[in-house]
């Protein structure tokens, strides 16, 4: 019997811990991917699901708060960005082409100096 319980209890501590450990897999794949980092210079701007200004508004995004990107679109009307934000989550933030509403400020750890550079400057 005591045999038979204590299965039973690893087997549900492992339905229980394995959505805690995917998501934990999930933000360390995420971190790994960061190319770089921007900065919201605007006073605010809205953070979408997809690269479309006619999808819905996850939430908004202000001034001076930063983000690491994981990829970068460029369109006809606007730059966007795929972000990182609350614990591992993603969404998209678009910028004019000047770049008037967002602002590179730094290259990742994960890639080297030269590469720093290089996206800080095709991404300015």
């Amino acid at each position: 019997m005591k045999k038979k319980i204590i299965i039973l209890l690893i087997i549900y501590m492992l339905g229980v811990l394995t959505p805690i450990t995917l998501k934990k897999m999930h933000k360390k794949v995420l971190e790994d991917s960061v190319i770089y980092e921007v900065r919201i210079v605007a006073e605010k701007i809205n953070l979408r699901p997809e690269v479309s200004l006619n999808t819905e508004v996850i939430k908004q995004v202000y001034k001076d708060e930063t983000f690491k990107v994981i990829k970068y679109y460029e369109g006809n009307s606007y730059n966007w960005y795929n972000v990182i934000y609350e614990d591992g989550k993603t969404g998209w933030i678009a910028s004019g082409k000047n770049n008037s509403w967002v602002e590179v400020i730094d290259g990742c750890e994960n890639n080297s100096k030269e590469e720093q550079q290089w996206m800080k400057k095709q991404y300015s």
